[in-house]
């Protein structure tokens, strides 16, 4: 229970963030269940390994932003932002896999499933805690 006279509007702004994560991560599982028929196409030349394996940079960049840029914000509506960034960013690897990744399409789907699950919403709560102040906060 979130305590205060907020409680209730903090209780909202959690559930969009639930929301948020939840739609990204329904919305590439359908798009891949719905759009990847068929076997994946093999690798022919050099080049399109490359093109093949182009979900892995967005991957990557989700990862730090989950990781490195998001703890460093305090503010709601500005890590919301990051958050939603870092969302897309995951999912743009799966989407990636599914539309370029031949071979590799299930791999990258697979691995855009885990960069979103890796955004999971708990951590947005101490956003909304208040927090200590002085030379020894939180006492």
């Amino acid at each position: 229970m979130i305590p205060g006279p907020n409680g209730q509007r903090i209780k909202v702004q959690l559930l969009i963030w639930w929301i948020l994560w939840a739609g990204v991560l329904g919305g590439l599982g359908v798009i891949y269940f719905t759009l990847s028929r068929g076997g994946p196409r093999p690798v022919t030349v050099l080049a399109d390994l490359w093109i093949n394996l182009a979900g892995f940079l967005p991957l990557f960049v989700s990862v730090v932003i989950r990781w490195l840029v998001l703890p460093r914000y305090t503010e709601p509506g500005r890590a919301l932002v990051i958050f939603i960034v870092g969302l897309l960013l995951a999912e743009a690897c799966g989407l990636l896999g599914i539309f370029l990744g031949g071979p590799y399409r299930d791999a990258l789907f697979a691995l855009g499933v885990l960069g979103i699950v890796q955004f999971v919403p708990p951590f947005a709560k101490r956003l909304f805690e208040p927090r200590g102040g002085g030379f020894f906060p939180n006492r």
